[in-house]
């Protein structure tokens, strides 16, 4: 019956038993014959043993060399995250544009050296454009302060005077150019006029074309009218459009007016 453990079989007796078996054998001239089975095995344990030793230090050897690797991985994803410089300079593709980006000259300024010029009416193809997107304050501007008749004179000398009533309402096409040169205008400006809030938004319009209706300028008093457009509504207004430098402040007599200027 075989052993129940899994040690060998040199293992279930003692040596002493081995040696007492040993020495009655005939062959047995020295006595220490037992011993050379058990060294045998004695050896080849050892030789396996070194060699799974060997085996974990290439592992540990290995382990150690992918720490490293890896560890100088991570640091060059780091220092190329806090180093790398993105161009941002113009390329080729940027001086080809550069023409297209050009806005064209305002024709407002040939009327301006030459007041004797009768400016001519606009083309239906000039006064649509393709987009609406592709229209500039200027080019607008232009074409409106051409079309529509001249204000009526300021009674009196004062600031607090405003202009007299009457003015004549504007054709449909020219109210299409205002709407969108003032939406133009309003896209620039902080969130809260560009939608999220519809009365701040509102009252955004109300002061660009009462400015743009007095290119001469307005003091704060002539812009406010209760309710839609309380004291405070409008300065906040105007604030926003000094930021952008589409409204610029002049002194008039010893009072501030607010002087349009477009983008």
């Amino acid at each position: 019956m075989p052993p129940p453990h899994p040690l060998r079989r040199i293992s279930t007796g003692s040596l002493s038993s081995l040696a007492r078996s040993q020495d009655r054998a005939p062959q047995s001239s020295s006595g220490l014959d037992f011993l050379a089975p058990a060294l045998t095995e004695l050896a080849d344990e050892a030789a396996t043993l070194a060699a799974n030793v060997q085996h974990l230090n290439e592992l540990h050897d290995a382990l150690g060399t992918f720490n490293e690797s890896f560890a100088g991985w991570l640091l060059a994803l780091k220092m190329n995250a806090f180093c790398v410089e993105w161009p941002l300079g113009p390329n080729e593709v940027s001086f080809l544009r550069a023409p297209t980006l050009a806005p064209p000259p305002p024709p407002v300024l040939s009327i301006l050296h030459n007041p004797n010029t009768i400016p001519s009416s606009p083309t239906p193809g000039q006064t649509q454009s393709d987009h609406p997107g592709d229209m500039t304050y200027a080019t607008s501007y232009s074409n409106s302060t051409e079309d529509q008749p001249l204000p009526p004179k300021k009674v009196g000398t004062g600031p607090g005077l405003g202009v007299k009533k009457g003015i004549m309402k504007k054709p449909p096409a020219e109210r299409k150019k205002r709407e969108l040169a003032v939406s133009a205008i309003i896209d620039t400006l902080p969130l809260e006029y560009r939608g999220s809030q519809p009365s701040a938004r509102l009252a955004m319009e109300k002061i660009i074309n009462k400015l743009m209706d007095n290119p001469s300028g307005l003091p704060i008093k002539e812009m406010v009218s209760q309710p839609d457009l309380p004291h405070p509504r409008v300065n906040k207004c105007l604030i926003a459009l000094v930021s952008k430098k589409a409204v610029t402040k002049v002194l008039v007599e010893g009072s501030t007016w607010y002087k349009w200027v477009g983008a």
